[in-house]
């Protein structure tokens, strides 16, 4: 009897929250590269609660591509150089660690990211193969898996998470801190 109760109240929680037997909840961060002229990353606080995005490090160290930003004319990228540049997002930008030309990784910060909002820049992005699919200016299918992101999110109580993730073959890190049943 218990057995089956058990398994009816497990079964109503389950069709419940949508089929899904775990949510993320807590703190969650979506990082989507986008390749184009001036390539793009979006960054979106997905957090359950009231995290707040304070820090965000980006690493293109062991990406399936070799890649590096290409920041100035000339040095280790290929072509088409853009440095750091905000295109989008009121989330209290306090600034871009400078990111050198051929570097693999770079750290923002930020004081009003909270839950909801997001924030895009763009920056050159090259692949250092010898034969890749569109040249080594373009980064395409799975040339950024492998590189990863990590985050420092923070509560108004004081509450501090880390997560991290490696950018899939679709383009994108997801930073997931914690699951709910």
């Amino acid at each position: 009897m218990f057995r089956r109760f058990a398994f009816v109240v497990l079964a109503t929680v389950f069709i419940h929250i949508g089929g899904n037997a775990a949510v993320s909840c807590g703190p969650a961060v979506e990082v989507k590269f986008i390749e184009s002229a001036g390539d793009i990353f979006q960054i979106t606080n997905k957090s359950e609660g009231p995290w707040a995005l304070v820090s965000l490090v980006i690493r293109l160290t062991g990406s399936q591509g070799g890649l590096v930003f290409d920041t100035e004319d000339g040095g280790p990228g290929y072509s088409m150089h853009q440095a750091f540049e905000p295109v989008a997002g009121n989330v209290g930008l306090l600034g871009a660690e400078p990111v050198g030309d051929g570097a693999e990784e770079m750290r923002l910060l930020f004081s009003d990211f909270v839950a909801g909002r997001e924030f895009m820049f763009i920056i050159d992005v090259d692949d250092r193969l010898e034969s890749s699919d569109y040249g080594q200016a373009v980064v395409s299918g799975d040339e950024i898996e492998g590189a990863s992101a990590e985050a420092v999110l923070t509560m108004p109580g004081g509450a501090k998470a880390t997560p991290k993730a490696s950018f899939g073959n679709d383009g994108v890190a997801r930073l997931r801190g914690g699951t709910c049943a």
